[in-house]
C-alpha cells in the first residue's frame, strides 16, 4: 500500500489526531493561564530569592533623606529598607528533586503570619534545603547595594557580614507582599541588638510593616533556640 493510499485511508484518525491535540494545547494554555492569574492575585508565585531588611538611621543633613522630612517631623527615626540580595530563581529549578520540591511547597502552603519554616520539614527535606539555601549565598554580587548593607549591618575584621538565612514563607492575611519563598538573611549585629521600636520606624509601603514582625519573630525565635539555627548560619 502507498503512501498516499494510507494518508488516504487514515485522513480522519490524523485529521482527529491534530485537532485532538491543538484542542489540548489550547486547553493546557488557558489553564496556566488561569492558575498564573490566580497565583497572581494571591500574591504566590513560586521562586526563591534571599531577602535582606536594613534600618537604616534619617539624617536631616543627608540630601537623600529630603524624601523623609514628613516621616521626621512625625517622630521617625529610621527608615525599613527591602533588599533582594541575590536574583529570584524559579523554585522548580533551585529544586530540581521533585520529592522536596513537593514536600517544601506543602510546607509553605501550611505556614502563616511569619512563615518560619525550620522544624515544618522531614530531616530529609529540610537538609538538602538548607544546603541549597547557604550556596545560593556564594552567588551574592559585590554590588555597590550590597556594600551599602555590609556597611549598615556591620562586618568582621575580613568585610564579611553573618547572620543566620532561614527559609521563611511569609502569609500575613490581606497583605499585599509577594508569597514565595525567601531566604531571610538576619545580620549578626540585628540578631545580638535587635531592631529599633517599631513606633519610630518609617514603613514606605503599606503593609511592610509585616517585614518588620517577620524579622522580629526570628529574632526572638533565635535568641530561645540558637541550636535551630546552626545549619542556618550564612555569609557573603
Amino acid at each position: 500500500m502507498s503512501f498516499s493510499d494510507i494518508l488516504a485511508n487514515s485522513s480522519d484518525k490524523i485529521l482527529a489526531g491534530l485537532i485532538g491535540g491543538l484542542v489540548v494545547a489550547v486547553f493546557t494554555s488557558i489553564a496556566r493561564y488561569i492558575y498564573g492569574w490566580y497565583q497572581a492575585g494571591q500574591y504566590r508565585e513560586a521562586d526563591i530569592h534571599i531577602a535582606g531588611t536594613m534600618y537604616t538611621r534619617l539624617d536631616p543633613q543627608n540630601p537623600a533623606h529630603a524624601i523623609f522630612q514628613d516621616a521626621m517631623a512625625n517622630g521617625k527615626t529610621h527608615v525599613q529598607e527591602l533588599l533582594w540580595l541575590s536574583q529570584e530563581i524559579r523554585l522548580s529549578d533551585f529544586l530540581a528533586n521533585p520529592y522536596i520540591l513537593r514536600t517544601v511547597s506543602r510546607a509553605m502552603s501550611s505556614t502563616r503570619d511569619a512563615g518560619i519554616m525550620l522544624g515544618k520539614m522531614s530531616e530529609r527535606t529540610e537538609r538538602p534545603l538548607l544546603k541549597k539555601i547557604l550556596g545560593l549565598h556564594n552567588t551574592i554580587p559585590a554590588t555597590d547595594l550590597v556594600r551599602l548593607y555590609k556597611s549598615t549591618v556591620g562586618t568582621t575584621a575580613d568585610g564579611r557580614v553573618v547572620g543566620c538565612s532561614p527559609p521563611t514563607h511569609e502569609q500575613y492575611s490581606g497583605s499585599p507582599h509577594r508569597r514565595v519563598l525567601r531566604a531571610m538573611f538576619v545580620a549578626d549585629s540585628q540578631l545580638r541588638d535587635g531592631l529599633p521600636p517599631k513606633e519610630v520606624i518609617h514603613f514606605s509601603a503599606t503593609g511592610s510593616g509585616h517585614r518588620y514582625d517577620t524579622i522580629s519573630e526570628i529574632i526572638a525565635d533565635y535568641r530561645k533556640s540558637p541550636e535551630k539555627y546552626a545549619r542556618c548560619r550564612a555569609y557573603f
